[in-house]
């Protein structure tokens, strides 16, 4: 407020101040002008809201990845209505690991290096003698206590500091064990060096402060609590593991830290799991005892959880290392409590299904597990730690008794043993435990918990066949169906995405995720010639089907309700935020889209193990398209009808080929289609082409013959039908929608073309069967159609370009004139569009006409022309199918192709319009030379059809060297002409002919042509003709290229674009040419300083070699050398770019160097040592420089190549486990992963910055 008459406005005041003083007044004055009217206060919220917003925060599960969480504007990144961002956006997974997850590489180095180096103490141990081995282990763990002495005090070197100590450690473990094994020591005297070595171990943990070094030790607790069991029984073995998870525990709470915590949590438990699933085992000289008495197991199962469900509590908000390693790869941070109860859990469920057979006793593990861990849970929500201790204390006590009492005891109450009673009344606590402090359960854990339950009834609830004597699964199914009308009810009642989501997810994928599992285990256990162990789930058609009706009927009130949120999956995967953007909005993951494509997907598969008969697949396949098409029509769905359609084609063309069912799964998918493009079409044009074309293929199917794979039950009772005469009646659906609208379509070409096709196999199939009536119906439609086509669309899109063309010209007159007046020039869209597309078209170069400019993209797109065209094609390449070879076929076919495209440039050259280009090419000559090509290469895979004789193929270059001409005739900037051409005749004769190559190598596969053998006319003219071209080709690349140069008009091509050339006339040269067009393509690119270009053309020209070596043995006969060579000069000029600043070049010689070096060791070295030593070499040269370099790809290049290096050495070389020879391959891999992480250590916070 400005202060008036007061006594500060009386004060004395300099020049300064008053001036200050005037330019606030004005700023204030200013101001005064606002309508505050016009600024909308949001209302403020209230307590309760604030409250609600908080609860939603769950600090127990932490900030986890949850696939249906939904925008609200309060998330990182989201944008104000006042266009602020007030949190900065989250980072992408890819974004993640490029920013931070240097760190993460340096940290799996560390880890990398203590298993590489504890393998080497180990291996030592057994290739060297006990004396040389326990010298070399002593000094190689004195070598790391030295090394950690050195760095840790560094914070720069710390992390490899503490490694050395961590391998130095795991030396000494291992020396002890290795003692054992050597019979120096006995096994008491194992166990108590290894208690003395844990001693140290923390210790050492402590003198350097860091957990890492301590964590180490909790394993070898566990280790040694399990052995004891070898010597004092299982008894010890429970007490020992008890005592080994309070001993780390307890270290946990004296060093504060939630990484022990965590570790203790997960480790213990897993343990426990581990003894309960399997029988006992032996590693080294530790024995592990299984723990068969299942009460011991039951209490220390019982005991633990509840210590680590404490302990879970204790530290939920302390930062630990598997929150950390969520976090690196991009599935937020988990708090220590989720992480580590998820870790942990993961082995109490293995205790779990080592009991399925006693449901009683797995229950009561389940129940006491839901007390523990639920109250731990809400412990860490803010429940008084009392409120949730005091009913579970008390009713431990008298439910441990009950186990004790009742052991062995048989039925203790009614018909319920001691384990049955223990699960009911320690069910009853904890469901009021829960109940109690429910309000405080996010939907987050309610739809982990749905998952969780379905995992455990499905384990523990038995399902047999109804002719076993089971219910066929009906009491499983119904349990899961009162758990998902649960969700379903709670989703709407709450408002929830999340249990939204699972109710549409959760019934189809579990029941996919089980067969598939089932049939992988099958197929794994047959092939190694084991016995089949049956389902494990087994569940008979008719409950399946009831259940997933019901989960139908739920899907679509659930997604009526709450389908316009989407289950975003891939938004934190897929890294790139444009990428995860487009399949977002794409609807592809919203509920609608996943509602549809998962139950086809699901029935589609269950069908195939027999999950269905007939009926049952169709009831579920129609209420799923009913549903949807039903809520499309009354725009109650949320997606795209396009993408809608075409799933349901899929999936119904799918089932008719594995099941048949040709008649009601075509019917069904053309009411759908017609219902989509009767309502959707006049909005989504797009409908009417993918409709007709979505039509075509099923009739395709029945065209094919082919017989389905696996007939459903009660298929038989289905009515049947002629399928010829139910493709007419399929086809004149679709055309009876299309063909009244289609004056109205924009773009008549593609729906023509698609109604075309329609036509075309409908006829077709109607001759195949020899049907009458079909044939005749089908050949009436087709001439209708053709007809009200021609008659009604082409001339109204000739009208449409030629009002199109005269706007513009209008458009540009009226802008010139007034730039001619001098009026106020403002930004022109359109200008800067046409502008933008002549500056990214090939066939276009800037200009100053206005005219020019503003007509740049209209054309007149001739359709007709192209259907005739199409169909000609078409024709041609079926009679040279059937007729094989035919010069005069190619002949005439190019003359008519011909004829119309000079018909359609006349008719479009009079109207003064252009025609549409492809890749720079007219559209009418580019289709031709498609078409041509694809004639030349049908021919060749017919009957009496050989690659040897090749006289058609000179009549198709004759062909398309005059057509390509013609596109030049009348054409100026021939500069930029000239090169399209040329592209249009390398391009499709290579296309052609690597097509014909791999198709039952009906043409001669590229580089083996010895152009000097076989007839004079059929094979001699056509190479010789053919390099010639080639040359001509190249000649006229020189000739273009320095004639703009000399205009001083730039690089045309581009790095890519000029070696891909030179690479193409390669691979159709039979030397000549593909010498000069390397020797073009690397002096240009060395001008040009493209490195792309050089690359291509260096591993191109050693293809020449091959090319050459066909018909000149010489060329090719030291080939294997010249190619290792050629790779080891490149991978040195690669680590050159270092000290010669050519950090341009470095991605195109590491990329060759790798290329030859690893294809010479495939092709020679594959069982020896020589390819590991070679991806080693490369891996640490590629690493080394992407360090010094500081790039980030490099650096990632050279660890995947370390991972190949250690992956083929244990697979392919022969002798790779001998002691020695392991040895050796320990110590080169050790030395590279030194080097590196010392390079990384020391450069990591330049590396940071990259």
């Amino acid at each position: 407020m400005r202060l008036c008459g007061s006594g500060f406005g009386n004060e004395p005041m300099d020049g300064d101040e008053r001036d200050d003083r005037i330019i606030r007044e004005k700023k204030f004055r200013r101001s005064i002008d606002i309508d505050l009217g016009d600024i909308e206060v949001p209302e403020k919220r209230s307590e309760k809201n604030r409250e609600a917003l908080a609860s939603a925060v769950d600090e127990a599960l932490g900030d986890m990845f949850d696939p249906f969480k939904q925008e609200d504007g309060s998330e990182p990144g989201a944008i104000q209505e006042d266009g602020t961002v007030p949190i900065a956006p989250e980072r992408d997974i890819v974004t993640e690991i490029a920013t931070e997850g240097e760190r993460g590489v340096n940290w799996g180095l560390m880890i990398a290096m203590i298993v590489v180096y504890s393998a080497i103490g180990v291996q030592a141990g057994l290739a060297l003698s006990p004396l040389l081995a326990i010298t070399v282990l002593v000094l190689l763990a004195s070598v790391g206590f030295a090394l950690g002495e050195r760095w840790v005090p560094n914070p720069n070197m710390k992390i490899l500091g503490v490694t050395w100590v961590i391998i130095s450690m795991k030396v000494l473990y291992g020396l002890a064990i290795e003692l054992n094994r050597w019979d120096y020591i006995g096994l008491e005297a194992l166990g108590a060096l290894l208690l003395a070595l844990v001693t140290v171990n923390v210790f050492v943990a402590y003198r350097h402060d860091h957990d890492a070094i301590a964590a180490q030790s909790t394993l070898v607790l566990l280790a040694i609590g399990s052995t004891a069991g070898s010597l004092l029984g299982e008894m010890a073995v429970a007490g020992m593991i008890l005592l080994a998870t309070l001993l780390v525990h307890g270290l946990a709470l004296h060093r504060q830290s939630g990484n022990l915590a965590a570790l203790g949590v997960a480790a213990s438990n897993l343990w426990i799991g581990m003894h309960a699933i399997t029988g006992g085992f032996e590693f080294g000289s530790l024995r592990i005892l299984a723990l068969e008495d299942s009460l011991l197991l039951f209490i220390l199962l019982m005991i633990v959880s509840a210590i680590n469900a404490t302990m879970a509590a204790r530290f939920a908000r302390e930062e630990n290392w598997f929150s950390q390693a969520f976090k690196a790869v991009g599935l937020g941070q988990p708090g220590l409590w989720g992480v580590s109860v998820s870790m942990g859990m993961v082995g109490a469920l293995l205790a779990v299904a080592s009991s399925r057979e006693d449901v009683g006793y797995a229950l009561g593990m389940v129940s006491f597990l839901g007390g523990c861990f639920g109250g731990s849970y809400l412990a860490v929500r803010g429940v008084d730690s009392l409120r949730v201790m005091t009913p579970l204390a008390i009713a431990a006590v008298p439910l441990v008794a009950i186990l004790i009492l009742g052991n062995g005891a048989g039925e203790l109450v009614v018909w319920m043993d001691s384990y049955e009673l223990f699960t009911i009344l320690a069910t009853i606590v904890t469901g009021f435990v829960l109940l109690r402090d429910q309000e405080r359960v996010t939907d987050r854990v309610l739809w982990i918990g749905s998952v969780v339950i379905l995992a455990l009834l499905a384990i523990l609830v038995p399902t047999e066949a109804s002719g076993s004597g089971g219910d066929g699964g009906i009491l499983l199914l119904g349990l899961l169906v009162t758990m998902h009308v649960g969700t379903a009810v709670l989703a709407v009642k709450r408002k929830s995405p999340s249990l939204a989501g699972i109710t549409v997810l959760l019934p189809w994928s579990w029941v996919l995720i089980e067969e598939l599992t089932e049939e992988t285990i099958r197929i794994l256990l047959v092939a190694n010639d084991r016995v089949d162990p049956g389902s494990m789930i087994d569940l008979e058609p008719l409950p399946l089907g009831a259940y997933l009706a019901a989960s139908c009927i739920l899907m679509g009130v659930v997604n009526i309700r709450m389908g316009e949120n989407g289950v975003n999956l891939a938004s934190k995967f897929l890294g790139l935020n444009e990428i995860s953007a487009s399949i977002r909005d794409s609807g592809a993951l919203q509920l609608w889209s996943i509602g549809l494509w998962l139950p086809m997907l699901t029935i589609l598969l269950m069908s195939q193990f027999g999950g269905f008969n007939a009926i049952t697949l169709l009831i579920l396949v129609s209420m799923i398209v009913i549903l949807h098409v039903g809520c499309e029509v009354a725009g109650v769905r949320i997606g795209d009808s396009v993408s809608m359609a075409a799933i349901l084609t899929v999936s119904l063309v799918a089932m008719q080929w594995r099941n048949g069912l040709f008649v009601p799964l075509s019917a069904l998918l053309c009411l759908s289609l017609m219902v989509l493009m009767f309502t959707r079409g006049g909005a989504r044009e797009s409908l009417y082409t993918g409709g007709l074309a979505l039509m075509s293929i099923p009739i395709l199917l029945a065209l094919s013959g082919r017989e389905p794979v696996f007939l459903l039950a009660s298929s038989d009772v289905l009515p049947q039908a002629d399928s010829s005469l139910v493709s007419v009646a399929l086809a004149a659906g679709v055309l009876a929608v299309y063909l009244p609208r289609s004056c109205s379509i924009d773009k008549l070409l593609n729906p023509a073309l698609a109604a075309l096709w329609l036509l075309v196999i409908t006829t077709a199939l109607a001759y195949t069967q020899e049907d009458e009536v079909a044939q005749t119906a089908s050949l009436v439609m087709f001439v209708i159609s053709s007809l009200w086509l021609v008659a009604k669309g082409e001339v109204r899109s000739e009208l449409r370009s030629i009002a199109k063309r005269d706007a513009r010209v209008q458009m540009a007159t009226k802008v010139g004139s007034g730039g001619a007046e001098g009026g106020v020039s403002t930004y022109d869209p359109i200008l800067g569009e046409m502008e933008a597309k002549r500056r990214h078209s090939r066939e276009k170069s800037e200009t100053d006409d206005l005219v020019e400019l503003y007509t740049t993209d209209v054309s007149h797109k001739p359709t007709v022309v192209l259907v005739i065209l199409g169909l000609v094609i078409g024709a041609g390449v079926i009679i040279g199918l059937v007729t094989g070879p035919d010069p005069l076929l190619l002949v005439t076919v190019g003359i008519f192709l011909t004829a119309l495209i000079a018909i359609a440039r006349s008719r479009t050259e009079r109207l003064d319009l252009e025609l549409p280009h492809i890749m720079g090419m007219e559209m009418p000559i580019a289709a031709a030379i498609v078409g041509l090509v694809a004639i030349h290469v049908s021919s060749h895979l017919g009957p009496g059809s050989s690659n040897r004789e090749l006289l058609d193929m000179a009549v198709l270059i004759v062909l398309i060297l005059e057509l390509s001409a013609i596109s030049l005739i009348g054409k100026d900037r021939l500069l930029d002409k000239i090169p399209i051409a040329l592209d249009w005749i390398i391009l499709p004769l290579l296309a052609g002919r690597l097509l014909g190559a791999v198709m039952v190598e009906a043409l001669p596969f590229p580089l083996t042509i010895d152009p000097f053998e076989g007839s004079m006319l059929e094979w001699k003219i056509p190479w010789m003709m053919l390099e010639a071209v080639l040359i001509l080709c190249v000649v006229a690349d020189i000739l273009v290229d320095r004639k703009r140069v000399q205009l001083d008009r730039g690089d045309w091509k581009g790095a890519s674009g000029r070696g891909a050339r030179s690479l193409f006339v390669v691979m159709l040269s039979f030397g000549p040419a593909g010498i000069l067009a390397i020797a073009v393509c690397i002096e240009q690119g060395w001008r040009y300083r493209q490195p792309s270009a050089v690359g291509i053309a260096i591993p191109a020209g050693l293809l020449t070699l091959i090319s050459t070596g066909v018909w000149f043995e010489a060329a090719s006969k030291e080939l294997p050398e010249i190619i290792m060579a050629t790779g080891l000069v490149l991978l040195a000029l690669c680590a050159m770019t270092v000290p010669l600043k050519g950090e341009k070049w470095t991605m195109m010689l590491a990329v060759n160097s790798h290329m030859l070096l690893i294809l010479i060791g495939l092709a020679g070295y594959v069982t020896s040592i020589v390819l590991p030593l070679l991806l080693i070499l490369l891996s640490t040269t590629v690493w080394v420089v992407g360090i010094l370099q500081l790039r980030r790809t490099l650096r990632l290049w050279g660890l995947v190549d370390l991972i190949l290096a250690v992956l083929v050495a244990l697979i392919f070389v022969q002798g790779i486990t001998e002691p020695v020879t392991l040895l050796l391959a320990l110590l080169i891999l050790a030395t590279e992963l030194g080097l590196v992480s010392w390079l990384g250590q020391r450069n990591e916070a330049a590396l940071l910055k990259d």
